[in-house]
Order: C-alpha cells, then structure tokens, then sequence
C-alpha cells in the first residue's frame, strides 16, 4: 500500500482520480504543488494501478481540447479525455486546479474497469461538475465537516 504524507509529495508530480456529482471521472496533477486528497494519499499506489488500467483501454471519444506537449512527453492529459475522463492540473505552487483536457464523450464510473471504479469511488464530489468547472480550488475538494 503507497501511503504518503502531504509533505511527502511535496515538488513530486502525483495524479489521482475522483468522480462528480454526475458519476464523471476526473484526473487531478499535483504539479508537486497540488492540494492531494487524504483518501489519495492512504494508498497513491492504488491510484496509479487505477490510472495504469483506464490507460489500458482503447481510445473511444475524442479530447475537446488538451495541451500539445513535445513528442518525446507522454501527453497523459490527452491520453485520459480519450478515454473519457476529464483531466486538471494544479502548479507547483498549489494553485487551483485547472481543466487542462476534456473529453467529447465523458466516462461514468460504472463504465470503468472494476480496479479503476472501486478507487474512484473513494472520492466522489456531489457539489462538483466536472463539465462545468473550468477551476477547481483547495476548498471545494477537502474533506466536508
């Protein structure tokens, strides 16, 4: 199991996924300086097993948008919205995160790969859209009280 701390991830790029009050999913980069989630940092290796599995499977929508990143860099974010899931990225000095890729045909939950769907089931955000939210600030992903 991949626990880290908040200081642990500090100017190391993680992602993690979360899904909205629609059942879309999202990636979120910490560009190292990221707000991370508590339910993402108990176990960041279930995350990446998560992501490494949406990655596995065919490309079926297009990304509306998504940046151009030199050929030789893995465009993550364009990978993601091919698969349907949105995609943010926050910067190294924990701005918000921004909508950096979105997909033409966004993904449910239900429609992920059962490893996939269980992690992003641990992070869901009833008052979010991702399909709506250009932004995404600290506040509105930690824990509710």
């Amino acid at each position: 199991m991949g626990a880290k701390s908040a200081d642990e991830i500090v100017g190391i790029e993680f992602d993690w996924l979360a899904s909205d009050a629609e059942g879309h999913v999202a990636l979120f980069s910490t560009a190292g300086g990221g707000y991370a989630p508590p339910d993402f940092l108990r176990d960041t290796d279930a995350h990446d097993a998560a992501i490494d599995a949406i990655l596995a499977r065919a490309a079926f929508t297009e990304a509306r948008f998504a940046p151009h990143l030199s050929p030789e860099l893995r465009n993550t974010w364009r990978m993601v919205a091919q698969r349907g899931v949105f995609a943010y990225d926050s910067d190294v000095y924990g701005g918000p995160y921004r909508l950096v890729a979105a997909p033409e045909a966004p993904i449910q939950v239900a429609e992920l790969p059962s490893a996939a769907a269980a992690i992003v089931g641990r992070l869901m955000f009833a008052h979010l859209r991702f399909a709506d939210s250009s932004e995404i600030h600290k506040g509105s992903l930690e824990p509710q009280r």
